[in-house]
Parts: C-alpha cells; structure tokens; sequence
C-alpha cells in the first residue's frame, strides 16, 4: 500500500504533485484521514475509480453527478483548492489565527457589516448556503435574500474562501419576494424563460446604429498608442457601462472588421445573462494566478490559426448553445496544450506573432481578449495573499508585446475604482511601476438603434418596445410580449428588490422619472449604474467623479413607475428628502422638481381612473381629466376653457422628464437641443415623455406634449416661488407664445399656459386668465389663454404627498439630523449643544457676543 499523504498531525501543507499520484484505494485513505463524516461520500467517489489524477478536476457539479450531498461537496472542494492554492487549512490554532484580517464585507442599504475569515470558521461557514442564516441573523432580515456581486447572484455552494473582499467591494443583500408572492414566482419564471430561451435570438437581431465606428475608431487609437511605446500603456481598455447596454455586442461585431474576438466569461451559474459561462473557466483564471495567461492566449490564437476559422465562425462557436460541445472541446484543448508547456514561450515578446499567422488579413487589429463579467478578476487568488486576479493579470498583459492584439474588459460594476480607481488610491504595484492605463470607455449605448425595426400602424405600445437601450426592442423580435418586458424592466431598475426602505432602488425610479440630477462625488453614483440600470456618461481626469443619467427611455421609464407605485410615493418622497439632506441630490431648481413630480403624480392617478389592468403607463389620458387630476375645484372651469381653445379631445401621456442640455453650453450649437421643434415635440409625444428645459432657459421651465384632432400642441409651464418676481398679467402672452423657446418660431400647435407659484400666498387659489395681447401690424389681438396656479395645496393629490413635498423645497443638510451622528438605532448621540456652539448667528448663544463686548 503507498503511503498517502499526512497533513492534518503534522501540519504539513498536503503536497500538490503527491496527491495527484495517488491510486482511488489510497486516495480514499487519504480524504478520509482529511475529512470527517463523509466517509460513506468517499467511498461513492473512490467507487467510481476516482484517482488522484482525476480528483483536482472534481468541482460542485462533477460531484453532485456522482451522488454528493452539497455538505460534502463543499468539504472536497474546498480541500482541492487549499492543496492547488499551498495553503495549510487542514491545520487549527496559531497558524489560522494570523488570517484574521481577512474576511467578507456586506451592504445592505447604508449598513456595512465585516465577517472576519476567524468568526466564519468558528460557525463553519464554508459556503454561500452557511453564510445566508448568519447574514439574516446579523442584520435582523426575516424573509429570503440573496447575496449579489454586481447584477448577479452568488451560488449557495459559491466557497467563502473565495469571496474575501474589501469594504469598497461589499457584496450587496437584496431581500427577495413581495406581499404578492404568487404573482412574483410567475413573474420570476417568465423573467428565467425570457433570458435564457430568447436571449440568444434577440442577440441575433442585426445590429443597428454607428457606434461600433466611433468604437473601433478609439480601439485603433489606443492599440496604436499603447504599440508605440512612447508612454508605457497596459494594453487593454475597460468598457463600464450599465446592463443591456450592448457592450458585449458591441465587441462582438468587431469581427466584422476583420477582428478575432477571443470571449471570456466568470458568469456566476445562476446568472441568467447571456452569453453563458466560458467552459473551464475557473481553470483559465487558475493560468491568470499561475503566470501562464500570455502562454494560454498564444496557443488560443495557433488553435484559430489551425483550425482555419473565420472571425465570424469563431465568434458565433463561443456564444451560441448549438456549438457548446465545440467550444468545450477548444478550451480542454488550450488547457489541456498549456499545461505540456513546461515553461514560459518566447512568443510573448515577438512583435510580429500575430501578424505573421494572418498574414492575409490587413486588419490594424487582429486579435482582442474580451473578458466580461470582469469585476471577477477583483477575487483573491487565495486566502493567504492580498493580490487579486486583477492584478496579476494586468501584470502579464504587459508583457505581451504582439502588434494587432489588444485586450478589453467589461463590467456593469459601476464602482470605477475597480479598475481605474482614484490616483491616490492606486495599487502598490500601480505606484511601483511606472505605466500608464487608457480612460474607461463609456460610450456603447445605441439608444433607440432599433427604431427603424418597430412595426409600423397605431400600436403605440408595441413600437414602443423599440425605443431606450436595444435590449427591449431585441426581446420583441424575439417574440417576448409586453408584459413580461416591462415586468422586467421594473425589477432590473429596482435590481429585483421590491423593498419599500431600499433608499438606492427608490433613487433609481425616481432619478429616472423626474429627471434630478445625482452628484458626481458620492457612492450612489456607482452602485446606480453597477446595479440600477443608470447610464455612465463621464469620468473625471483624476478618477474621482463619475457622472451618470437616465437617458429618455420609455419601458425602463414604465418600469420605474411601477416600482414608485408599488412601494408608494409616501415611501419614495421620504427617500427624496433624505437624499436631498444627505447632499446626495443637487440642492438647485427645488420648485422646478416639485412641479415635475405633481404633474406625474397627477397622470398616474388619471390612469387608474381611465384604464383597467394592468397598466403598462404607457398610455394615453384625456387631457381635460389629466387637468381636473392635477387642480382642485376647476372642473366647469376647464372645460369651458377647453372647449374654447380646441382641446376637449386632446390627449396627454408621459411616464418621465428628459432634460434638454444645458443653454449655456457652448456644444449646444453643435448639435444639442437648445430650442424646441415641431419634431421634437411630436418625438416627445411618441415616446411617452415631458420635457425639462435648461436651467436658465427664459420663460419656459417645462413642456409637455399633448395631441389634438389637428396636431400635436404643448402645455408651457413656468414656475416660481414666493422670492423671485410676481406674476403679472403680462407674462401670460410671454408664456403661451414663448419667441424663444422655439427654434425659428415655426410651432403652429396650441400651446396652453401653466403658470405656477408654488410657493406664494398663505392659501390655494386657482385661476382662468385671459390676456387680451396688444393688435399690432397684420396681426389682430388676440385672448392669451393660461391657468394660474398659486399654493402646493391648489394641487390635487394626497395630503400626505403634498406635505412631503412642501418640505423638498426647503431640505437641506442638518447637522442635528441623527444620520450624522447615530452609532446605532438604538444610541443616537446628543449633539445639539455642541452642534450650537459651533455655529454662532445661525443658532442662539447661550452667552451673546453683543454682551462680552458691550455691543
């Protein structure tokens, strides 16, 4: 009998090469010497001639095929990973003690909570399923939840001792399920059936639009830059940008430039994302750990060379279901040709590596490695060592000096500091090698690239599918219907959670409907577009703002309605006002939001009057009932004064706010839309939106779009508070024929005048006016129409909503607020005294400087 290997009495680190010799009877003695109480386990896996040779290729679902439970699964390959890593785990005491830094940090709303890799093994947490129970326990959570990295969810056999992370990386705790448990679970399976049976024939759609010329444009520049050699560049550009964006596919159709698109993805097995999962993939980050990353990209490139692909051949072999036993095959192959090499190749440092095996193709480019679901690569490559994946990796690629190669990652993780993080936050191995890395690139949206596929005719809601990111309208091609479409809209915006004090999904909806601005400076930023559907649009030169939006986008719009109205607006105002005393939400045009929000709150209530269910919010409301929904008291009023202008059959509909840019922005000339059009406002009508002026802008501070029998027309909003100037009867001409807000003055529609002092006067008052304007030359008087609306009160919604939003317009960071100085729920601190002591004029002195020095 060989004598297997001791480790657990001596403490020995058990030796990699000495298992691997091992014959099934004596590994059997050996797990058993290692492992306790899965002996019966064992002798299933030796049973089936299970060798050492064998047993480093065993992972959870290997395992689960011959029968193991998951406890024991979990206990085998754990002790695989320690054997391959050189880690001592088996042995207790001391030697486990000194790895107490480590751990796993979690957030859960604001809350952030450590769990050492000490107290895990005291509870035996071995896995995501052990630690669930502790998490709820520690953070008091009494239904279901999940543990999210990024968009996806973390494997219940997913190892701790993979998992450790920093504080900055905390992985996120959604709670799962609804009041409505039934209907989500039907829901949760159209969602499961849509992204896994018609994704992959929604990424087949042709693809649309002119970014991928913009794209291929700057990956010359970069590649050209960086083979230069005149700055020391990493070869690789990093694309950060929110779910369904496109990004994958937008590197995927590089083969269309004659490119060899090499895809690699950690997709946790769960994931419902697409493309799936690269086969082996856990061994090829195992050659980013062992130095071996350059050596397996050369021999994926000669394989492509051998098998005389195409781009486009190699590229559908990679992503399509159809072909997976192909590319499963390719990859045992590279694995299988890596591990022969005994050594490093030389080909790293050959320039002309890769132009001389596609000698025919003239291409800039020939080759890139596209590693998605890149926030993986941030793991620890073991317990033992501080470095990441990450680090190692870029560390290879800079050493690859193959002219036509390059490398791109994605991510939807919006914390940039993944990546490229803040100067003063570089690694040390940043600091200690003077390289220089490519900004990221954001710019792979194809807003409404799909527009010109919708079907033509009167469903509105159909094309409407068409517009926004092109994920939406790739899934109606697909086949998926409505429904199902903005159901999972609503759940990606609020990342699947439908609690009421989730303050970052709350944020989400109603940035994305009411068009306010989020400060570039703060974390919401990142985890907004990580996991919230936001847009990224800038990042600063130092790395230390990122700035972010919602474009005009009419489904995810529908679904961040859904999710207000599901939560309740109560629910979602308070969040507002905590955002706004946090500094998270830009303090300016307080009168302006509040407006925005009454309008749609008021349209939201027409639509529950007019419509049955369900209601998608995507449809059209009489316009006299959207207007008696929004004023109290005005009924005959208005439609008298409708009857008068033509709009007693108008309609309305808007599910968001887009802002136009900013009018005192030089690039507006070139291009932006600083004056509105009849075009634009018929666009705006089409896709379900209002619109927010510039902030400046003269006269006009909202418009939103109606249609009547003979064309579309506005209603011109202008707001103002009880400090700036009054209303005069003059303005109303100004406001309803607005010179300035339309380029070339060529609007022929209606527009009806709204003008609104919010804050002005001690009570409600609501009134017609009719302005006889001033008979010029070849041109008659004629009676300007406008409703005056003075008071929040005058407004027709809940008592509760206005009161909330009577203090929006004057929230402001408070210092005797306990959120600055709360160390529990339970011990808030008493800082008014000192608060006041800090501050003389804004509060009273309990001793006044007018008596110390006798003022």
């Amino acid at each position: 009998m060989s004598s297997y290997v001791a480790s657990s009495s001596t403490g020995a680190t058990p030796n990699l090469q000495e298992v691997k010799r091992l014959n099934a009877k004596d590994l059997n003695g050996f797990l058993k010497k290692n492992l306790s109480d899965i002996d019966n386990h064992i002798d299933t896996l030796t049973a089936e001639e299970v060798d050492g040779s064998v047993f480093f290729d065993l992972t959870h679902e290997a395992l689960k095929a011959f029968g193991v439970s998951l406890k024991a699964s979990t206990k085998i390959v754990k002790l695989i990973r320690d054997i391959q890593g050189g880690i001592g785990s088996l042995t207790t005491g001391i030697s486990r003690l000194q790895l107490q830094d480590q751990g796993l940090w979690i957030r859960y709303n604001d809350e952030r909570v450590s769990l050492p890799e000490n107290i895990l093994e005291v509870l035996r947490v071995f896995n995501v399923g052990d630690l669930i129970p502790i998490i709820k326990a520690q953070l008091k959570i009494k239904g279901d939840i999940a543990i999210r990295s990024g968009s996806d969810s973390l494997e219940e056999s997913k190892l701790v001792t993979e998992l450790f992370n920093t504080e900055d990386n905390a992985y996120e705790i959604t709670v799962e399920g609804n009041d409505n448990e039934g209907e989500e679970k039907e829901y949760g399976s159209n969602i499961e059936n849509i992204e896994t049976n018609r994704i992959e024939d929604a990424f087949q759609i042709g693809y649309q639009g002119t970014v991928l010329e913009t794209f291929y444009s700057r990956l010359k520049q970069f590649h050209n830059e960086w083979h230069k050699q005149i700055k020391p560049y990493a070869p690789y550009l990093t694309i950060i940008q929110n779910s369904g964006s496109g990004k994958t596919r937008l590197v995927g159709e590089l083969r269309t430039k004659g490119v060899y698109v090499l895809y690699i993805c950690k997709r946790q097995q769960n994931s419902s994302g697409y493309p799936a999962s690269t086969p082996y993939v856990q061994q090829i980050f195992e050659k980013i750990r062992d130095y071996k990353f350059g050596l397996l990209l050369s021999e994926v490139v000669k394989l492509i060379k051998n098998h005389n692909w195409s781009e486009e051949q190699f590229w559908n072999l990679q992503i399509k279901a159809e072909h997976e036993n192909i590319r499963t095959q390719f990859w045992k192959n590279v694995l299988e040709s890596v591990e022969s090499l005994s050594q490093q190749s030389n080909l790293l440092s050959n320039k002309n590596f890769i132009k001389s095996l596609f000698d025919k193709n003239e291409a800039e480019i020939l080759v890139v490695c596209c590693i998605d679901e890149a926030h993986e690569l941030l793991g620890k490559m073991s317990t033992t060592s501080e470095e990441t994946f990450f680090v190692r990796w870029r560390r290879q690629i800079r050493n690859i000096m193959w002219n036509g190669f390059f490398n791109i990652l994605l991510s939807t993780n919006g914390k940039i500091g993944n990546f490229l993080p803040p100067e003063i936050r570089d690694t040390r191995s940043a600091r200690m090698h003077q390289y220089y890395l490519f900004p990221a690139y954001l710019d792979v949206h194809t807003i409404d690239a799909l527009a010109r596929l919708a079907p033509s005719g009167n469903s509105y809601h159909q094309r409407t599918l068409y517009l926004g990111i092109p994920l939406w309208g790739s899934l109606a091609q697909a086949g998926v219907d409505l429904t199902n479409v903005l159901h999972l809209a609503s759940q990606k915006i609020r990342n699947f959670s439908n609690k009421q004090k989730d303050h970052l999904a709350n944020l989400a909806c109603m940035s994305c409907s009411f068009a306010f601005e989020i400060s570039p400076r703060i974390a919401e930023v990142e985890m907004l577009i990580a996991s919230h559907m936001a847009t990224a649009i800038g990042v600063s030169p130092d790395r230390t703002e990122l700035l972010c939006t919602y474009p005009s986008d009419p489904i995810l719009a529908s679904g961040a309605l859904k999710g207000i109205v599901e939560v309740g607006f109560e629910d979602c105002l308070d969040t507002l006002l905590e955002q706004f005393s946090r500094g998270v939400v830009e303090a300016g045009e307080r009168g302006e939001l509040v407006s925005r929000i009454l309008f749609l709150e008021a349209y939201i209530r027409a639509i529950e009057i007019s419509q049955e269910s369900p209601i998608t919010y995507l449809e059209k409301v009489p316009l006299p009932l959207f207007l008696k929904t929004l004023c109290k008291g005005m009924d005959e009023k208005l439609d008298n004064l409708l009857i008068k202008m033509g709009l007693d059959q108008a309609e309305i509909g808007f599910n968001h706010w887009t802002s136009l840019l900013a009018s005192n922005k030089s690039y507006v000339r070139k291009g932006g839309q600083k004056h509105l059009s009849e075009v634009l406002v018929k666009e705006a009508y089409h896709r379900h939106t209002a619109i927010k002026m510039p902030i400046l802008f003269p006269v006009i501070d909202h418009v939103i779009p109606f249609k009547y029998p003979q064309g579309y027309g506005i209603i011109s909003i202008q707001n103002k508070n009880a400090k700036t100037t009054k209303y005069k009867d003059s303005d109303v001409p100004i406001l309803v024929n607005p010179v300035s807000a339309f380029a070339d003055n060529n609007f022929d529609g209606i527009i009806l005048g709204i003008y609104i002092d919010i804050g002005a006067g001690n009570f409600p008052k609501i009134m017609i006016k009719e302005i006889d304007s001033i008979k010029r030359r070849n041109r008659p008087a004629v009676f300007n129409k406008a409703i005056y609306i003075q008071h929040i009160n005058s407004f027709n919604c809940k008592k509760e909503i206005r009161e909330r939003l009577s203090k929006v317009l004057f929230t402001s960071p408070w210092p005797l607020d306990t959120r600055w100085s709360m160390i529990n729920e339970e011990d808030p601190l008493d800082r008014e005294k000192a608060i006041k002591s800090f501050l003389p004029l804004v509060f009273k002195q309990e001793r006044s400087l007018a008596n110390d020095w006798h003022l």
